[in-house]
């Protein structure tokens, strides 16, 4: 049964453990900086041995494509490379999910995936901030971007102020620089010839030439509006700037370097040609009136509408993030990249020295389209689609020469078929229309319905539910997760002190819990696996739910032989007001004793085979996570056979059925007024609880020699070496380690 998810490493691994809250008591005698022994420390009250802790996380929906439920995820690496899950929830637009996950204390980040009902998903990785996971998903595509940029005024941060200026103004390199505010009807033509001038306008302003030179600003703030025949911003240092709410009307052609910055409103009446010294950022509106030629850098965070072609020439880069309209051709010489939408009303030209790639859900729609070179495609399915236009006599045409083609994970839509193909469909590419890509305010075509298929009826797509046949079950919850397994280790001469090796019963455990869509538990199927009895007393072990014992319908997979134990008709223990489920009464039955008076403690002994316990515990009425407390549920192991003497990890309460005449006697320190269970009068415990599978020492062997960080984080409360199980160089002595043969 022991392999390798024994050994994965704590950054890996999410192991359960309950911690108690109780004020903290004094500890005599002060801390032991070099303890050769368990005996030796000295642990702070507070402290209840747990490598892990409860920690809140709460996730919420924004801007939703898809109605219905959406799938949150947890886990502890990221899944594709081989991450385990832990934790699984539904939400939709109106509700969030909000819960617990048992998280190793050393963890510090989780990566969270959701899952729409259509399929498509969203991975981000998570920090874990104390004991907090929070964080809000857009499911939708993108909208249009919002600014938070300020814009500057003409009322402060001007060094030459005019209003209302109807004369030229000439700013030569002996002129002062500094910033020139432009307020109310400015008419007058403006040229600069000096660095270090910027040119603000607040008012409505109608010039005939504006010209900036030698590397000088030109900026329309908030509430202004520039009108201008012949605008020259010639050096590849000059900056344009349209803040929010402000217009810049182009009645010309309009030829740049200049690095624009555009917030509000840019239209220009003709050709638009962007140098390849310049740049453009669009996080507004931008018109242009016949063609827009990119020789440099533009990126499109928000509308671009061109009244003719687009050019996209050799050595240039044009990134679409939100809506490119044109109502002509879309020439593609250079770097194209789509996140969004663009649509081409007639011919989509890809040519041989294009580099394409469109990325998560983007789209293209043309009425024709020529491909001489590859259209890549990374993430969720993307689409380039063949519509009609009557402005262009509806002819749909598709011509993929040699060379050209699609690749990865894009659909090409021609209703109509592929008139030329002499290219390839790769790495995923296909001819289809059928892929759903939702309308948004950046996509007002969308493509497609979303085809939800949900076969019994529980509000939960068939690809999100693990249970899509059954209507009473929708998802899983695992700890420590899906693939690995916790340790819980107990000495059995309590309340006498033990010799510390943690063998006497080592227990490793699997929980998952399976609930329905509302996030409810419905059954909790446990595997347990007994590696070692380090002891010849005949001991049992049992948990013990928060809920009511008649909140469980049936529990199966119980292995009981010593006539100890009365169980309900349901398979909880008689006589407790928690249910309680005793899952073996005799550890040897599961883990026989092949003639040593030790199992699996002793090197060099015969090696008993460790073999799984399968319990299933059905609950008649679903139940919340915290009616049933956390995993693992208060374990508990019940010493040789004596129904009443039973060892809890440090901290947690015993069963009604324990025998408190135990507490207080030999090295005990329980006090149950003050809410101190299973630690001794130096706060040492009984049992401990690993958050992954644990190499325990071997026989007669004490821990703290064993494990070299083990003392200090007990004395420091779990401060110090949270991983100390971890087998990390420098972590342990191998030596002391019981090794399976």
């Amino acid at each position: 049964m022991r392999s390798s998810i024994y050994q994965i490493a704590v950054a890996l691994v999410l192991g359960l453990s309950i911690s108690a809250c109780k004020k903290d008591q004094p500890v005599t005698g002060g801390t032991s900086n070099n303890p050769t022994s368990m005996s030796e420390l000295k642990v702070p009250g507070s402290f209840s041995y747990a490598t892990t802790h409860s920690v809140d996380y709460s996730f919420s929906l924004s801007n939703a494509s898809v109605p219905g439920k959406y799938k949150v995820e947890i886990y502890d690496f990221t899944p594709t490379a081989g991450g385990s899950l832990i934790k699984s929830a539904f939400l939709d637009q109106a509700s969030s999910a909000q819960g617990k996950v048992e998280l190793p204390t050393a963890t510090k980040e989780v990566f969270v995936k959701l899952t729409a009902p259509t399929g498509s998903s969203i991975l981000n990785k998570v920090s874990v901030n104390g004991k907090q996971i929070n964080e809000t998903f857009s499911a939708g595509k993108k909208a249009l971007r919002k600014t938070t940029v300020v814009s500057p005024t003409c009322t402060s941060g001007c060094d030459h102020t005019y209003n209302n200026r109807s004369s030229n103004l000439n700013i030569n390199s002996n002129d002062p620089g500094g910033v020139y505010c432009m307020q109310g009807n400015h008419t007058g033509n403006i040229n600069v010839n000096r660095g270090g001038v910027i040119i603000r306008f607040c008012g409505n302003a109608v010039v005939q030439n504006l010209n900036i030179n030698s590397g000088s600003s030109l900026e329309i703030a908030s509430g202004g509006s520039l009108r201008v025949n012949n605008l020259n911003i010639n050096s590849s240092n000059g900056t344009l700037t349209v803040y929010p709410n402000a217009d810049l009307v182009l009645t010309n052609n309009f030829s740049t370097s200049a690095q624009i910055t555009n917030y509000g409103n840019i239209e220009v009446a003709n050709n638009f040609n962007l140098n390849s010294s310049g740049s453009m950022l669009n996080n507004g509106y931008v018109e242009v009136g016949v063609d827009y030629n990119n020789n440099s850098t533009s990126t499109n965070n928000n509308h671009i509408y061109v009244k003719d072609d687009v050019f996209v020439n050799g050595g240039s880069d044009f990134t679409n993030n939100c809506k490119l309209i044109i109502d002509d051709d879309l020439h593609n010489n250079g770097d194209l990249t789509n996140l969004s939408y663009i649509f081409v009303g007639d011919e989509y030209k890809v040519n041989g020295g294009a580099g394409v790639q469109f990325e998560n859900g983007a789209m293209l729609e043309a009425n024709r389209i020529t491909v001489n070179n590859q259209i890549n495609a990374t993430g969720s399915t993307s689409i380039i689609k063949l519509v009609d236009n009557p402005s262009f006599g509806n002819s749909l045409k598709t011509t993929i020469n040699g060379g050209g083609g699609f690749n990865g994970n894009i659909e090409f839509c021609d209703p109509d078929g592929i008139e030329t193909n002499n290219g390839s469909f790769t790495n995923g590419a296909t001819l289809g229309c059928d892929v759903y890509i939702p309308t948004s305010s950046c996509n007002p075509s969308g493509n497609g319905t979303p085809q939800v298929s949900d076969a019994d009826n529980d509000g939960v797509a068939d690809d999100l539910d693990a249970y899509p046949n059954d209507p009473a079950r929708a998802s899983n919850d695992f700890s420590p997760s899906e693939n690995d397994f916790g340790t819980l280790a107990y000495e059995d001469l309590w309340p006498a002190k033990g010799d510390f090796d943690f063998n006497d019963l080592v227990v490793d455990y699997n929980y998952k819990l399976v609930k329905n869509a509302n996030n409810e538990v419905v059954d909790v199927i446990a595997r347990y696996v007994v590696r070692a009895i380090g002891g010849s007393f005949t001991n049992g072990f049992g948990i013990q739910f928060d809920a009511a014992p008649g909140s469980v319908a049936s529990v199966s997979g119980q292995e009981l032989t010593e006539n100890i134990i009365t169980n309900g008709s349901n398979g909880t223990e008689n006589g407790q007001t928690k249910a309680t489920v005793i899952v073996f009464d005799n550890a040897f039955e599961i883990l026989p004793n092949l003639g040593t008076p030790f199992v699996n403690t002793v090197d060099g002994e015969a090696y008993s085979t460790p073999d799984t316990l399968d319990l299933t515990v059905n609950f008649g009425t679903p139940q919340t996570l915290a009616n049933l407390g956390t995993v693992p549920f208060n374990p508990f192991m019940i010493i040789n056979k004596e129904r009443g003497k039973e060892v809890h990890l440090a901290g947690m309460a015993p069963t009604d059925l324990a025998n408190s005449s135990f507490f207080g006697t030999a090295d005990d320190d329980t006090n149950v007024g003050a809410g101190k269970f299973y630690q001794s009068t130096t706060n040492l415990p009984w049992a401990l609880n690993i958050a992954t599978g644990f190499d325990y020492p071997k026989e007669k062997v004490d821990i703290v020699p064993t494990y070299t960080n083990f003392a200090s984080w007990a004395q420091s409360g779990g401060s110090q070496n949270e991983d100390w199980y971890v087998d990390l160089p420098g972590y342990r002595n191998n030596t002391n380690v019981y090794q399976e043969p």
